[in-house]
């Protein structure tokens, strides 16, 4: 689950199913609402959410890591008003955006839950770890156990002599919003969409038309994009993530491509998988030239044959780390997170070497 390895620490033992509200909401524009992280928020990951109101309904955009984030959304559509939701894009299979799906088909059972082709494949698989097709137990302990040993490493590096007050305050607070999640778990499981498209899909309205695009394989293989002409307002899904992208599973090449197509929109407002709406293309630029960097390095060397571990200490990370470790609090996620399956990914691509969404393998 790259929800709960990106960054998680809960307690040792399972809690009562809870509803946690963990977003703060905004309007970007009138009857267009994003549900995102507080400022500060060190948690597990979270993915962005948007509302979207229609004449007959609501349309919403991903659906965050819980039941518990299911419900929440729920509660904040309800305080719109009496409409129901009638459609929700998954965006891509990754966890902290599918699972709260179970609690919006649980208050609106004739809601359409759209994905690309390839994403209703994985949520329909086995790709998605941690999680099954209904609540189960198992999975909550199975939780609690792959988390436990990393809330002994946060009490640990908490005592140490040379951590900053700062740096305790910090692992204070991701201690409280872990907890929160932890309490928002149980009850989660996969709801498989009940459409999916290959390269476009309209839900028709009078003021706020929704075109659900599917440009190619960038951070999975199937990365949708909702994209509101009207607003000129596009919402990427983890295609884009700030400040700092994931890497996981990822076609860099393509992934390239589809910025390009994503910049050729010329938007108003850029929404991403995680992170602050950007006015601009700086930050689409900044992730191409990242990945180009990538290709242009790793590539000739795995031509000639180089192993991966070979291509690892040879590559120079100079690039990377000047366009996304902006502050120290990145420096380890950006090894982790990006630089790390990236250059694999790399490696692949310029062997012409396949694999599978989900292959935790890859990563070891």
């Amino acid at each position: 689950m790259r929800a709960l390895l990106v960054l998680l620490f809960l307690l040792a033992t399972p809690v009562q199913a809870a509803s946690w509200p963990p977003f703060d909401s905004r309007q970007l524009a009138r009857g267009i609402h994003l549900l995102t992280m507080p400022d500060g928020y060190v948690g597990a990951a979270i993915s962005n959410v948007t509302v979207i109101e229609q004449r007959d309904g609501m349309v919403v955009i991903d659906s965050g890591a819980t039941a518990g984030h299911g419900r929440a959304i729920v509660g904040f559509v309800r305080s719109l008003g009496p409409k129901p939701v009638k459609a929700l894009l998954i965006t891509h299979w990754h966890n902290d955006h599918p699972l709260g799906a179970s609690e919006l088909q649980r208050a609106w059972p004739h809601m359409r839950i759209i994905a690309t082709q390839a994403t209703r494949r994985h949520l329909a698989g086995k790709t998605l770890s941690l999680v099954g097709r209904q609540p189960d137990e198992k999975y909550d302990v199975a939780v609690w156990n792959q988390v436990s040993g990393t809330r002994a490493q946060f009490a640990q590096r908490r005592n140490l002599p040379d951590t900053s007050d700062e740096q305790r305050a910090r692992f204070d607070r991701a201690t409280r919003e872990l907890e929160d999640f932890a309490r928002s778990y149980p009850g989660t499981h996969i709801v498989v969409p009940t459409e999916s498209f290959t390269d476009r899909l309209t839900i028709a309205d009078p003021e706020r038309p929704v075109e659900l695009r599917f440009f190619g394989r960038a951070n999975t293989d199937g990365d949708a994009l909702a994209w509101l002409p009207r607003q000129r307002i596009i919402l990427t899904g983890d295609i884009v993530v700030a400040p700092l992208p994931f890497g996981f599973f990822s076609y860099p090449g393509e992934w390239i491509d589809v910025l390009a197509k994503v910049k050729a929109l010329d938007f108003a407002l850029l929404v991403p998988g995680h992170g602050a709406p950007q006015e601009d293309s700086a930050y689409l630029d900044k992730l191409t030239v990242a990945l180009n960097d990538l290709r242009t390095q790793i590539g000739p060397m795995a031509r000639e044959g180089l192993t991966l571990d070979e291509v690892r200490k040879r590559f120079d990370p100079a690039r990377q780390k000047a366009a996304f470790v902006t502050s120290p609090r990145l420096e380890r996620a950006f090894e982790a997170n990006w630089l790390s399956p990236m250059i694999v990914n790399s490696w692949l691509e310029a062997r012409g070497q396949a694999f599978v969404q989900g292959d935790q393998s890859l990563y070891k």
